[in-house]
Formats: C-alpha cells, structure tokens, sequence
C-alpha cells in the first residue's frame, strides 16, 4: 500500500473534522474521493501531503511515517492554484523545477514534457496573467508532475471549467492513471469519479465508512424508487424488515441495490398495506445512489481522542491553498 491512514483524528480547537479515518490504497489505483462540502475532505489530503499533523493516528506514505522525507515523491494539484501572473508559464516551471532539484538538460526535458502532456506548449511564452482558467488548471497539473512523483494527489480538478475543459482534464487524468500512477482525487463530481476511479469512498461526520469499487457499484444494477401517497409507519416497518437495501419516506421508497425479487416483495407489502402507489421509476446511476445513501445516513456520535492537543490549525488549513512544486 501506497497510502495508508489509521484511526486519524484532527480537529481545529473544538472543532471535530477527522474522526477515525481508515483508507488503504495501493500503488497503481486510482481512488475518488467523495463527499459533501465541509466534510473534511481538503484536510484529509493536506494531511497525507504532510501540511497538517493528525492529533491521533497514522499516516503511511511510500512506507514511511516521515512525510517530508516522501515529499518529493508526491504530486499535488490544489483546487486554488496561486500564480506570480508576470511569469510566462516556461519561467514558471523553470522556478518550480530548481526548487525540486531538476537543472540543465533534465529539467528543459522535463518542461517540454509536461507542457506536451497537458496541451499548453504554445502559450508557454505567454504571461500566465493572460491565461483563461482551464489553461491555469493545465498549468497546474504540469507543475505537480513536473518532478515525476510516484503518487498525484487532486483537489477538485474540474472546479470552474466549462464541460470541454472539464473532460479534457478527465482524459489528461485518465491517461497517468494508464501510465501507472497512483491516483487520490478529491472531488464532488461524482461523473468524474466514475469515469476515472477504481474505487470510491465517501466522506461523512469525519468518517470513511463507505468504500465501494466502481466494478462492485456497477455488477449492483440500479435502483428503484416506488413513489406513493402515503405510506402508514406499519406498511413502512414492513419495508425495511425485508431488507437493509429497502428505504422509507412518507412518500417514496428506494431499493438500492435493486432485485427483482426484492422488488416484487415491496410491492406486494404495499398492496398489502392498501398503500396506493403512483409511479415506479429505475434510476441507472448506481454511484449517486451509493454517494446518497452514505450521506444521507445521519451523523456519528464520535468523540475525538482524549489526548488530542486541540491547536487551532484554521489559519494553517487557509493557508495550504497554495501549490506544492
């Protein structure tokens, strides 16, 4: 495993964020990670890039427990990207690459490669200052792969792109990953996830309960929602008794994943239960169903570790917005 996290807890004074996060993810996957907003997820990466430090747990990357030792080893796109607008975008990465130790030969090699890859060589000349968002986001990917890391690490990567921006960085993302890259996006695009990853998790209340692989969410099928007028508490327990894929509103219930017979036996309580039903609607998208059902799950009630020294890393978190070369 490339990437290992333990029991990681990390909150901001009396502000919980991670509470107990688990992941594993092996070299070479590519891993979506999900989750509404404020949930946490930008602390978790900024945790694995070694930006933050965990009140509670562990953290493996490449083997280690040093992070800065692996820094180098690691890529990052954040999803506010800060450019000096004055430099053209070959005196940028020229900048970037000496930070990272590239000289002479190597790091004019590395430049033209990078700009071929991402499809910005002919505006490397120009000022950044003239660029239009998904050229500054193209930009941004060649500064994290500039160094060749072993691991590429995203934050929202099609944040403010227009749809062709937006599968142009898919595609860009897609071919690392056939290269062998490993892969951590953070994303809430759930079609960028299932275009791209290998697996998905969703966090919520500062868990990473939900873990699912694409092949896994796909071999499920789809769901159905059975739409009514009401439906009385009773017929409702009756429902879920059948099965914890079965969910009840007072005028809907959703099956996911969904089986035929599965589906006969909720219809047939309905009908048993004198329970009027108005429509019956499949829904294909396996992936928001799983993203709905982890979300909508409720909160946790996890208490931090006693022994979390409770630092107020607010002003930190803001500040790791930037971008790592």
């Amino acid at each position: 495993m490339v990437i290992v996290l333990q029991n990681v807890y990390k909150s901001y004074g009396a502000l919980a964020v991670l509470r107990g996060v688990e992941l594993e993810i092996p070299r070479g996957e590519a891993f979506g990670l999900l989750g509404p907003n404020g949930a946490g997820k930008s602390t978790l990466i900024h945790s694995i890039l070694g930006f933050l430090r965990p009140d509670d747990g562990v953290i493996r990357v490449l083997g280690t427990r040093d992070l800065e030792r692996v820094a180098g080893r690691l890529g990052y796109l954040p999803e506010r990207t800060y450019y000096h607008t004055q430099f053209t975008a070959h005196e940028y990465l020229r900048t970037l690459g000496k930070l990272s130790n590239l000289r002479g030969e190597r790091l004019r090699t590395r430049i033209e490669t990078v700009l071929d890859q991402v499809g910005i060589e002919a505006a490397a000349d120009r000022r950044i200052g003239t660029y239009s968002k998904g050229m500054l986001q193209r930009l941004g990917l060649a500064q994290a792969l500039l160094h060749e890391p072993e691991i590429l690490i995203v934050d929202e990567p099609t944040s403010g792109l227009d749809p062709g921006g937006q599968r142009d960085m898919a595609q860009m993302l897609a071919r690392l990953r056939n290269e062998g890259h490993t892969l951590l996006v953070c994303t809430h695009q759930l079609t960028e996830v299932a275009r791209l990853c290998d697996r998905v998790g969703v966090l919520v209340n500062g868990r990473l309960d939900r873990v699912t692989g694409l092949r896994e969410l796909e071999a499920q099928g789809q769901s159905m929602t059975i739409r009514v007028n009401d439906l009385p508490s009773e017929a409702a327990d009756a429902l879920e008794q059948l099965s914890p894929f079965v969910r009840c509103t007072r005028t809907t219930v959703v099956i996911f994943p969904n089986t035929p017979q599965l589906q006969r036996e909720a219809v047939q309580v309905l009908l048993n239960h004198r329970v009027h039903i108005t429509t019956m609607q499949p829904a294909a998208d396996a992936l928001e169903q799983f993203y709905l059902q982890a979300v909508e799950a409720g909160p946790t009630d996890i208490a931090p570790p006693a022994d979390a020294d409770g630092t107020d890393d607010e002003l930190l978190e803001r500040l790791v917005g930037g971008h790592r070369a």
